[in-house]
């Protein structure tokens, strides 16, 4: 093997492990095809955002090709075409009707683009996906599209098995083992969601507000994905979710606002906050089926008990202090927080009195303030 096919060789399998370095790898190979560029690209399902990554090829056309031309004639043409087959995409179409199209006018004419080299890689063609590794031509490449064939399908091999090592490796290096640990370290309820807006993991606080099937549920229709008491509810759950995955992958830039769910046993109403969480390093990790969105799930009845606990923990409460600290914290008046308890207003008085005392704060804000950064956790309280 020419030394000069060995350094090619080891420069692809360099983006195994570092997939920043595919554009350089696509670069690399586009000069030994003879092409003017190269590029990796996905095109993703239904409704969900692909990616493109670039080798010598302009940014700004492949954001415009991702947002408008992904069914241009080109990937119409291809998709019938079996994984692991280079193919020259003209051969496949009418290139008059081709440079009739936008695509050719917004895309292509700008960077001279008249032909491209083509191979589907199986990893990217599952559930109605279409991708692989392209490399453009121009005219005077297009003269010459077979040899570039030629010494594509010389290599391509080495490709697919990058491509498959990178992705691999990106499973245990996303972070979403790490996010998975500290999900299970939060003492309330809490969900991570997928792409798709399905329930990839749930803490044990989760599964059990589940297990109440109180305010909140599960809809396995279309997959594990969450569902309130209240169909509406439940609409208003499907806007947020889908606000949030649009402001993690960049689409939206303001968050969903939490949202109140009714719950039949009369407790208070759940809150719900969704966090869109930031995507992965690299472009090509988005294949992976990685958290996109968190759920946190806020149960007022519960955390007012926590909060009590908590309080008299850390501070030396009595179990009727702590009671009527957590709900004065909690926004309640005096006469309200008697009327829960179903004690006196002299009582409350008298307990908050003790509570200032042993706090160290002289006011319900600062009561509240204080409140706010107690650990809560069941493991904090020797509640298992």
């Amino acid at each position: 093997m020419p030394h000069s096919q060995t350094t090619l060789i080891d420069t692809i399998y360099s983006a195994a492990a570092h997939p920043d370095r595919w554009p350089a790898v696509l670069t690399v190979v586009a000069d030994h095809v003879g092409a003017t560029g190269g590029m990796l690209a996905y095109i993703a399902p239904r409704a969900q955002r692909g990616f493109l990554i670039n080798g010598r090829l302009r940014e700004d056309l492949g954001k415009l090709f991702l947002d408008r031309h992904l069914m241009n004639p080109w990937t119409v043409a291809i998709k019938d075409v079996p994984p692991s087959h280079p193919i020259i995409a003209n051969s496949l179409i009418d290139t008059s009707e081709l440079r009739r199209s936008e695509f050719y006018a917004d895309v292509l004419a700008p960077q001279s683009v008249e032909n491209i080299i083509n191979v589907k890689e199986a990893v990217l063609a599952e559930g109605g996906s279409l991708g692989g590794f392209g490399f453009t031509l121009s005219a005077r490449g297009s003269d010459r599209a077979e040899e570039g064939l030629r010494r594509l399908r010389g290599i391509r091999s080495h490709l697919s098995r990058a491509l498959e090592t990178s992705l691999a490796l990106g499973r245990h290096a996303d972070g979403t083992r790490q996010l998975t640990r500290v999900l299970h370290l939060m003492p309330g309820p809490a969900f991570l969601l997928d792409r798709g807006g399905h329930i990839s993991h749930a803490n044990s606080a989760a599964e059990a507000l589940l297990r109440r099937h109180d305010g909140l549920g599960v809809d396995v229709s279309g997959g594990l994905r969450l569902a309130a008491a209240l169909p509406q509810e439940t609409k208003e759950i499907s806007r947020a979710i889908a606000t949030a995955l649009s402001v993690a992958v960049g689409g939206e830039d303001i968050l969903p606002p939490p949202l109140r769910l009714t719950r039949p046993s009369g407790l208070p109403p759940l809150i719900l906050m969704l966090v869109p969480l930031p995507p992965p390093a690299f472009a090509l990790w988005e294949l992976n089926e990685v958290a996109r969105a968190m759920v946190l799930v806020i149960d007022p009845d519960q955390q007012a008990s926590l909060t009590a606990h908590a309080a008299g923990a850390a501070f030396g409460l009595t179990a009727a202090e702590a009671r009527v600290a957590a709900l004065i914290a909690g926004g309640f008046s005096v006469p309200e927080a008697a009327a829960a308890l179903g004690i006196a207003p002299t009582t409350v008085k008298t307990h908050l009195l003790r509570c200032f005392d042993k706090t160290g704060v002289r006011s319900q804000s600062g009561l509240a303030r204080l409140f706010a950064n107690l650990p809560v956790s069941e493991r904090f309280l020797g509640r298992r």
